[in-house]
This record gives structure tokens, C-alpha cells and sequence, in this order.
């Protein structure tokens, strides 16, 4: 079995406003449905499972027809969360997390990622960093060495729960993967933009009518 989780237990302390920046709208649908039901679009995807505040559960259940389970304190805690959720219930293959944010996610790309882990033990969203480089205390980095880590993060479910440390405060999960893994770097997701701040709400939804 194959399952998407997507993360959406966050409060969105950045962005600001009266509601989670999950739960706002943009074009129209709730930013949230757009990682959703691409998950479900996507064949390869057997379960899609979100992980979100207790207050939510029970609309989103309903309205999506997904699967859910609580959201935790901070990122790694909901990770935590979900992989529970899933070993008391399923028989989990391949796992991919999306994150509820990002609504320009496709179920092509899904399908890409989690096809790609027939011959990886892991699947990263990258992105070329294409502005200068700094670092304190040195005039000089090459922005060559380095990458942006985004999602989604596709794993086989076993070899990630082997590594996966609910405690520590590593910000992308590909990190808690051995360096003798098979990582995939997958730079074909151009526009993967996230909503951070309440101008991007406007900014995402000024680039979805022009797509």
C-alpha cells in the first residue's frame, strides 16, 4: 500500500490572520484541497492521510474523504503522529508527504516521485538556488555545493521509520536518512511555491489564473 500524508497541523505563526493559511482560499478552494485531491488523482496512491488540529478533523474528514490523525506540537512530532497512525492500521509500501501549503502540487508529479523509489530509498523535491550565497563570518559561498529541499519527500515506509527521530530538530526528512541511501534529487517541480506569508496568498492566486 502506498499513502500520502499531508501535513497540516501547523498554525502558520508567520502568515498571520485568523486561520491556519491552509484553511484560507484561494481561487476560490480551500488551499488545502489542492495537495488533497491531487493525492487522490494520482494512481499510484492507494490512501491519503492528513494530519491536522483536532478542531478540523472531523470537516475535513468528511468534506475530502481522506483519513486523519492529530497534528503535533511542531513538524517532526506530526511526522511522528502519522507513521503511528499508519503501523496500527495499514501494511505501508512507499509513503510521500506533501505539505497542505503548497498548492501548485500535481498528481504527476506524485506518481513521479513515488515511481522513482522502485530504484531509491528516497525521493526529494529540489530546487537550484539561483541568487547569491551568503554565510556569517565569509564573503564567498558557492552556491553550487548546495540545494533547496522542499516537498514533497517520498521514502519506502520501513527504511524510514528505521532513521526517523521524532525528537530532533531537523527541519526536511530526507536528513534522517543514512548517507549510504540511495537519495534521489528530483529538480523537476519548477514552481513549488509555499504560502508563508499573506502576500503569497495573493501572489499564488494571480500565477493559478495565468495557469
Amino acid at each position: 500500500m502506498n499513502i500520502a500524508v499531508v501535513l497540516a497541523g501547523g498554525v502558520g505563526s508567520r502568515y498571520g490572520g485568523n486561520i491556519p493559511k491552509q484553511y484560507c482560499f484561494i481561487g476560490g478552494r480551500e488551499v488545502i484541497s489542492f495537495a488533497i485531491e491531487e493525492a487522490q488523482l494520482c494512481a499510484i496512491i492507494d490512501k491519503v492521510l492528513v494530519v491536522c488540529d483536532k478542531a478540523y478533523q472531523n470537516r475535513i474528514s468528511k468534506q475530502y474523504g481522506v483519513e486523519v490523525c492529530n497534528g503535533g506540537e511542531n513538524r517532526n512530532l506530526s511526522v511522528e503522529n502519522a507513521l503511528e497512525y499508519i503501523k496500527g492500521k495499514y501494511k505501508c509500501d512507499k509513503i510521500i508527504f506533501l505539505d497542505s501549503a503548497r498548492p501548485l502540487i500535481k498528481a504527476k508529479y506524485i506518481y513521479s516521485c513515488m515511481q522513482k523509489l522502485d530504484d531509491y530509498d528516497c525521493v526529494i523535491t529540489t530546487q537550484k538556488i539561483v541568487d547569491s550565497l551568503g554565510r556569517y563570518g565569509e564573503l564567498y559561498v558557492n552556491r553550487d555545493d548546495y540545494y533547496l529541499i522542499q516537498t514533497p519527500e517520498a521514502f519506502k515506509f520501513e527504511e524510514f521509520c528505521k532513521y526517523f527521530d521524532k525528537n530532533s530538530s531537523k527541519t526536511a526528512l530526507c536528513q534522517f536518512m543514512p548517507r549510504a541511501d540511495r537519495i534521489y534529487q528530483n529538480f523537476d517541480m519548477k514552481q513549488n511555491f509555499k504560502i508563508t506569508y499573506q502576500g503569497d496568498l495573493e501572489y499564488i492566486a494571480q500565477f493559478l489564473d495565468k495557469n
